[in-house]
């Protein structure tokens, strides 16, 4: 699919992309796999990648344009939204006077059902650069994401019309605006696949409106969340149903300049809209005392025991799911969702850490679970994953704490740099 300026780029804007475009690409190695290995291009009318953007007044409109892949995230489309979010973020007014920024998912299965960590799998394997570069500008983008209110004042209205996961929750759950409809899936399963709930999630997550001990639940157990959970618990601020939403996009994108800078503007088109979710899927909000029971605890063995001590149905359930996760992510994800539970700590901040976290995922066994864990969940799918470590017991804290220590000085890409 073509990104396509649709005539709402200025020359200079164009200009800007090239160059932000060749600071990306710089250095950075070809691609062997099929869904990566597309080189980025641009000129004044287009980029190769698996988005589309138009520009219209203050209004953007950007599409996730890979539905045979749910719109999954990879390289090339992260290189093509970074600088048409600098563009619309680096002064007060944008470029092109951008305010509000509608990001949707094609086709009515997903939003984004997250990066696309099989690509990362096999270029890891043969020593390519993809798990450096990847996570690296990947993060930098869900930066300028989640400052671009506070920085330039635009407000994103992000629509999880369908599966939403990992990337797509890191280019989403940090902007201003979430709108959940009826086929809303939300989740964070990364200890099932040996990493850990990373793109800012270990910093959204610790301070969800529900509190931070669920925001723990979810992101241990990768529990999957319908609209009415995301909703109750802050995840997303609206609900509008799926046959609304083209109104809802079309009323949007034609915001004048001065409603698109006005955020409760913005948020009183979205109430246009608005309805309530199905409240007979909700799971969260029954069990919330047992989870603030529970996941309260200060150590994943803590959490496990008082599972145990629980004895109920919905504790036996728990502590099966959290059975199957890997037990050395499950405790660098709880380390970093304490740490980053602090007002102190600023999504950058915590997006610094995270890249940290995942480089050192990216290491074979003992070192790490992610290869096995994709090996067993994406790649053979025997759902059957040999973890490095037979419980969280065997996890010790010095093996937590070298996931959190700089990178080497030796690393291709360094310490992540923000680019705002």
């Amino acid at each position: 699919m073509l990104l396509r300026s649709s005539g709402g780029l200025s020359c200079a804007a164009s200009r800007r992309i090239r160059h932000v475009t060749r600071q990306l690409t710089g250095g950075v190695r070809a691609m062997r796999s099929s869904s990566s290995s597309s080189s980025l291009s641009a000129n004044d009318d287009e980029v190769s990648s698996g988005i589309s953007c138009r520009v219209s007044g203050a209004s953007a409109s950007v599409t996730l344009n890979r539905p045979s892949k749910f719109n999954a995230l990879n390289l090339p489309m992260v290189r093509a939204l970074t600088p048409r979010y600098l563009d619309w973020t680096t002064s007060t007014a944008g470029s092109d006077g951008v305010k509000v920024v509608v990001m949707r998912g094609e086709g009515e299965k997903a939003f984004c059902a997250g990066g696309d960590v099989a690509a990362i799998y096999h270029e890891g394997l043969s020593g390519g650069s993809l798990p450096a570069d990847f996570f690296y500008e990947e993060y930098q983008l869900n930066h300028l994401i989640a400052t671009a209110h506070e920085r330039a004042g635009v407000s994103q209205v992000a629509v999880w019309n369908g599966v939403t996961m990992g990337g797509g929750v890191g280019v989403s759950v940090h902007g201003k605006f979430r709108v959940a409809t009826e086929k809303t899936l939300f989740a964070m399963p990364e200890t099932g696949i040996g990493l850990f709930p990373d793109v800012g999630g270990t910093f959204a997550l610790s301070r969800l409106q529900a509190g931070s001990a669920v925001g723990t639940y979810i992101a241990l157990t990768g529990a999957r969340l319908k609209a009415a959970d995301c909703l109750w618990s802050g995840l997303a601020t609206h609900y509008v149903d799926s046959s609304a939403v083209p109104d809802l996009c079309a009323a949007l994108e034609s915001m004048s300049p001065e409603q698109a800078a006005d955020e409760a503007q913005v948020s009183a088109v979205i109430d246009g809209f608005k309805s309530e979710p199905d409240e007979s899927k909700a799971t969260l909000r029954g069990v919330a005392a047992e989870i603030e029971e529970c996941f309260s605890a200060s150590t994943a063995e803590g959490i496990m025991e008082r599972l145990e001590q629980k004895d109920t149905e919905w504790s036996k359930s728990t502590l099966k799911t959290l059975g199957k996760m890997s037990p050395l992510s499950m405790k660098v994800t709880l380390r970093a969702v304490r740490e980053h539970a602090t007002t102190d700590v600023t999504i950058g901040e915590a997006l610094q850490t995270e890249y940290r976290l995942a480089q050192r995922f990216m290491r074979q066994q003992p070192d790490s679970d992610f290869f096995e864990g994709i090996r067993a969940v994406l790649i053979e799918k025997d759902h059957s994953p040999k973890w490095a470590h037979g419980s969280v017991v065997d996890v010790s804290e010095e093996v937590v704490d070298a996931f959190f220590a700089p990178l080497e000085a030796s690393h291709s890409r360094g310490e992540l740099k923000l680019l705002a």
